[in-house]
């Protein structure tokens, strides 16, 4: 079975890809974030990921448990280089998505 070490390389490798389909123009204020929000969210992270694999939770209640977490995603470096609260918004909800489907795709 894949480790949390595995799901964070792998997040970090979809956030590449989520900044280069999104918001490529804002690169380097995306990744910043992104990474922002992962380092802040990593314990429960790694907790809920835990739980996951061994069948303690649902899809339904980690995904419920993450988007509770959105809001700690603050896109501060996004939104201080002028990416409109739309897009930012939108990115943010893609982070939350990206999170999600890496779990599933490592720890189901």
């Amino acid at each position: 079975m894949a480790g949390f070490d595995d799901f964070l390389k792998a997040l970090k490798d979809g956030l590449k890809q989520l900044v280069t389909d999104t918001v490529q123009d804002f690169k380097q204020a995306a990744t910043k974030d992104g990474e922002a929000f992962l380092a802040n969210a990593r314990t429960d992270l790694e907790t809920w990921t835990k739980a996951l694999a061994k069948g303690e939770l649902s899809k339904e209640e980690f995904e419920w448990l993450l988007k509770g977490q959105k809001d700690l995603a603050e896109m501060v470096a996004l939104k201080q280089a002028g990416l409109g609260l739309v897009r930012v918004d939108q990115f943010r909800s893609s982070l939350i998505d990206l999170v999600v489907g890496t779990a599933f795709k490592i720890f189901r």
